[in-house]
């Protein structure tokens, strides 16, 4: 549909009104692009003697996917633990009086004090 505008006010207000529109657009697919979307892989509820253990599946359309660990009471709420990329997404939990250690197959160890956790 073509139409036929004159008028400096009315050029200028429809150059305005696509300045706002491509802003618009460009924010959402920036946050689009760039905000991670967290899947719950597995879970340990808590225990007296350990937090809860949540592994959680981060992917982005920019930037791929990692793994998190989260220690705390909630899926949603605790201290976050990021895996190194190919270490395996599930390690060997051990809790001591000090903290809790987490033991990858590759032999890598990831210790947390309780103080991050509690």
């Amino acid at each position: 549909m073509a139409t036929n505008v004159s008028g400096c006010l009315v050029k200028v207000l429809l150059f305005v009104l696509g300045a706002v529109m491509g802003t618009g657009l460009t924010a959402v697919a920036g946050v689009v692009m760039f905000v991670p979307d967290s899947t719950t892989v597995s879970s340990v509820e808590p225990t007296a003697e350990s937090p809860g253990v949540y592994v959680k599946k981060v992917e982005r359309v920019v930037g791929g996917s990692h793994y998190e660990i989260w220690l705390g009471p909630s899926p949603d709420r605790g201290h976050v633990v990021t895996v190194p990329t190919g270490w395996s997404h599930e390690p060997q939990r051990e809790s001591s009086s000090d903290g809790l250690r987490l033991k990858f197959d590759n032999g890598g160890e990831i210790f947390v004090p309780k103080a991050s956790y509690s």
